[in-house]
């Protein structure tokens, strides 16, 4: 009987041959006899991309190159007693490879023991249940070897075995019964339960802050999530550049404290961003925010946007898990100008606001605005309102979602008084979904629905501010329209506040991503504000074309778009500038 003992760099240098084989689409002059067609395509997809050989001495080296990538790749798939043949012809000059796969080897149950304590019975059964992968008569994969190691020692440290380790792993290839055995061993060493929580160097925050980002009560078992965790909430924060953890040593009660190894970042930071549309003309945002403002990862920041229909400016401090983990507080002090096809106001506002954290997955934000506004051609109104929102994020990434889906209510009590007195609900809902096809997700599919309604409480719908009702239109909303321009008309006509008392508008877009940073797309917007439902599907359409330009962080986005309606516009067309998706 013949045995032999594959060390763990020997694996490790089988299968990484194979990962580093060229990609799919690689072509190879080779030809392949013997295998089925799934394992030809396989060794094939592994082999470089050469030119046809030139000669007999190019088509030996060629085929020589070939074998060795394909019996290793063989071996790493259980099939020891390949034979792979290179072979050179001369008239054609051709390179081939003859392969007889043999049987392919199977694994024994795999063998399992612990260095030192071995872990409770929960943690044992699931690091068994992690090397399923290499149960008896499974083919014998070294890629099912590797994985099923990486499974069992996180299932130990998911266990709250926060130190346990990779022992010494021996596998053992018979080829007499062709079998392959596997014994593991780890080291499980002790349970870990969680004390407190501190930052070092400890005067970055103040030590009050990072007690109250522990996710966890003392004593409670250890997992990988609970550090996770910590650290993604502070790195939100955007007050450290880097934020690692560990653990410290066991204090009088068994118990381990988390230490947080920070790096700050620097405390000034600055922004710019730039958009452009031939409906809204060019806008300029500006943003200066000085981070850590008080020891307490809070940022105070001040911010301007420029631009034709829509000026703002802004001063607001923001303290982060003020009001829980993932629930920001910001207070802040607000003016706007706003010039839109429907009004003209000028306004200032006072908030308040607790705020979700954008990488969670469902979101509940609320608060408080008094504002004051003035209007061209209608009463000034000071206005107080509040806020409730609710927001489901199952999206991969927030400024280019590829997967996934967002549906988000929001709901807004509201008083105005502008020489009489008005109440009313201000509530809108929308839904947003994308789907990817393909392994690499080349084309995307995004849809969204909005809809929306006022409902008085005290007064008439007709006497709520002109911005607190309903518009469609722009780049954001229908493209190819100019901004805030479709509402009925008749209110104009009546001299009554511009907008609707309600709104329906959805997309639906196709994105497509060439090789490199390119890409393009291809869109469906349709949209109406309205006063009586009845009047709801009566949708005004826009359709159009973009490039979208990949900049690491999020897709510059060129779209032009055209109005199919010409009640609302004289333009044929309209161009958008923004960095971005659109939704």
């Amino acid at each position: 009987m013949r045995t032999l003992v594959l060390p763990s760099a020997a694996l490790c240098a089988a299968l990484g041959l194979v990962a580093g084989g060229e990609p799919a689409w690689a072509r190879s002059p080779v030809s392949i006899e013997g295998p089925d067609e799934a394992t030809r395509k396989a060794i094939l997809d592994l082999l470089p991309d050469r030119d046809r050989p030139s000669s007999l001495f190019d088509a030996e080296r060629i085929a020589e190159e070939a074998a060795a990538r394909a019996s290793a790749w063989l071996r790493s798939e259980g099939y020891y007693d390949a034979v792979v043949a290179p072979r050179a012809s001369e008239s054609p000059i051709s390179a081939r490879l003859e392969i007889t796969l043999g049987q392919r080897y199977r694994f024994n149950a795999p063998q399992l023991s612990f260095d030192g304590d071995a872990p409770n019975g929960e943690a044992h059964n699931a690091v068994e249940e992690a090397l399923r992968s290499v149960r008896a008569e499974a083919p014998a994969r070294s890629a099912d070897v590797l994985a099923a190691e990486a499974a069992a020692l996180a299932a130990l440290q998911h266990a709250g075995y926060a130190d346990a380790a990779v022992g010494e792993r021996r596998v053992i290839v018979d080829h007499a019964t062709q079998r392959v055995s596997v014994d593991y061993h780890f080291t499980a060493d002790s349970l870990v339960r969680l004390g407190g929580v501190r930052a070092e160097p400890d005067n970055v925050f103040r030590p009050g802050f990072i007690r109250s980002l522990r996710n966890w009560r003392e004593g409670e078992v250890y997992t990988p999530e609970n550090l996770a965790r910590l650290r993604r909430d502070l790195t939100a924060t955007g007050a450290v550049s880097r934020a690692s953890t560990r653990l410290a040593s066991p204090d009088a009660d068994g118990r381990r404290d988390v230490v947080l190894d920070v790096e700050p970042a620097k405390r000034n930071a600055y922004e710019l961003g730039f958009g452009y549309s031939t409906t809204e003309g060019a806008g300029v945002d500006a943003q200066w925010t000085r981070r850590n403002f008080t020891g307490r990862a809070d940022s105070l920041t001040l911010s301007t946007t420029l631009g034709e229909k829509l000026s703002n400016a802004g001063l607001t401090w923001t303290r982060p898990d003020a009001v829980g983990l993932g629930h920001a507080l910001s207070l802040g002090v607000s003016g706007a100008h706003e010039d839109t096809e429907a009004f003209r106001r000028n306004g200032v506002a006072l908030f308040a606001s607790v705020d979700a954290a954008p990488h969670i997955e469902f979101g509940r934000s609320f608060g408080l605005r008094l504002a004051v506004d003035t209007y061209d051609n209608l009463p000034s109104a000071t206005v107080l309102s509040g806020f409730v929102d609710f927001r489901l994020d199952h999206t991969n990434f927030s400024l280019d979602p590829r997967t996934g889906s967002i549906f988000e209510i929001r709901v807004e009590p509201t008083a105005s008084v502008d020489g009489g007195t008005t109440a009313f609900m201000r509530a809108t809902g929308e839904a947003r979904g994308y789907y990817s096809f393909g392994a690499d997700q080349r084309l995307t599919l995004a849809g969204r629905i909005r809809a929306g309604w006022l409902e008085p409480l005290i007064g008439d719908a007709d006497n709520a501010p002109a911005d607190r009702r309903f518009y469609a239109g722009g780049g954001g909303s229908v493209r190819g329209y100019p901004y805030n321009s479709i509402f009925p008309l008749e209110r104009n006509t009546l001299g009554l506040t511009p907008g609707g008392q309600g709104l329906l508008e959805g997309s639906i877009e196709a994105r497509w991503r060439f090789d490199g940073r390119l890409g393009a797309a291809a869109f469906v917007d349709g949209g109406n504000a309205f006063d009586v439902w009845n009047n709801a599907a009566d949708l005004h359409w826009g359709v159009g074309v973009g490039l979208r330009y990949d900049l690491g962080f999020a897709p510059l986005r060129v779209d032009i778009a055209f109005p199919l309606d010409h009640e609302f516009t004289a333009a044929d067309y309209a161009l958008y500038i923004s960095v971005g998706q659109a939704f």
